[in-house]
């Protein structure tokens, strides 16, 4: 009788740890079991915004913090976050992060050393104006402006590559030093997605001019992962299931109330 209770137990032990071998298998990819380390850049106005501490990102509120964590949640994981500055966001190799969030743009070239995941913003870009600038009524108008940029974004392109203004253009490494400048007036127009300017000047409205316009480009945002990650295609499936129950348009809602359709189109 004794040996068969042993039998039993050795039996019954063999059974656990081979449910916790499937489990381990079974948990998403991340970089530590049981956790989704989220990557932010530096504070977007109801993106992501909360206290940079050297690699820590402090009690984050905001549109893409709401997300990771349902993200997180929806693949039995709980969120870390750190910051990640933008400047080494598409560098190839590796990621500290499991996964970044900072409204970056989905292009082919980004994707040469990167995965991004199903989109979960769309954009244009937009024109805030410092308080000095005459407000811009076409494209024609907006290349006589002193523009700038942040470096790296899809706003510098199109400033380079299609605007074509009579100045070159202010280039900042962050979007903060890019605000810093259009609010002491060194930059007359900055070009940068209209969902973060509009966010900035809903947000501190005294420090800038209006938000003049926005060029249609039709952007996608989608999270980035280090390049053919086994994780991209299980967030993309979670991203694909917050549209579909309405959890993203609750969270837009929440955290924008803004008409970006009622910004004038520069043509």
């Amino acid at each position: 009788m004794k040996r068969l209770v042993a039998l039993v137990a050795v039996a019954t032990l063999a059974v656990s740890l081979a449910a916790v071998a499937a489990a381990r298998t079974s948990s998403p990819p991340t970089m530590h079991q049981g956790q989704l380390v989220v990557g932010f850049g530096d504070p977007a106005v109801n993106f992501a915004n909360g206290k940079i501490r050297g690699s820590k990102y402090l009690n984050p509120k905001g549109y893409e913090v709401d997300l990771a964590a349902a993200i997180a949640k929806g693949l039995g994981l709980k969120p870390a976050y750190i910051y990640t500055p933008w400047a080494k966001l598409f560098a190839p190799g590796h990621k500290a992060f499991d996964i970044s969030f900072q409204e970056a743009t989905i292009t082919a070239q980004r994707k040469r050393t990167v995965d991004f995941t199903k989109s979960y913003f769309d954009a244009n870009q937009g024109i805030l104006l410092s308080k000095k600038a005459k407000t811009p009524h076409s494209l024609a108008d907006l290349k006589k402006l002193q523009t700038c940029a942040q470096t790296d974004t899809t706003g510098l392109d199109y400033i380079q590559q299609k605007l074509h203004p009579a100045k070159a253009p202010l280039i900042y490494q962050a979007t903060a030093a890019a605000f810093v400048a259009v609010r002491i007036g060194r930059c007359d127009a900055l070009v940068l997605d209209t969902p973060i300017v509009a966010s900035e000047k809903k947000a501190r409205p005294g420090n800038y001019g209006k938000v003049a316009g926005q060029i249609i480009t039709h952007e996608q945002y989608g999270a980035v992962l280090q390049k053919n990650s086994k994780l991209t295609p299980m967030v993309s499936a979670q991203i694909a299931k917050l549209w579909k129950n309405g959890t993203i348009a609750k969270l837009q809602k929440k955290w924008f109330n803004v008409n970006f359709a009622a910004i004038p189109v520069l043509k």
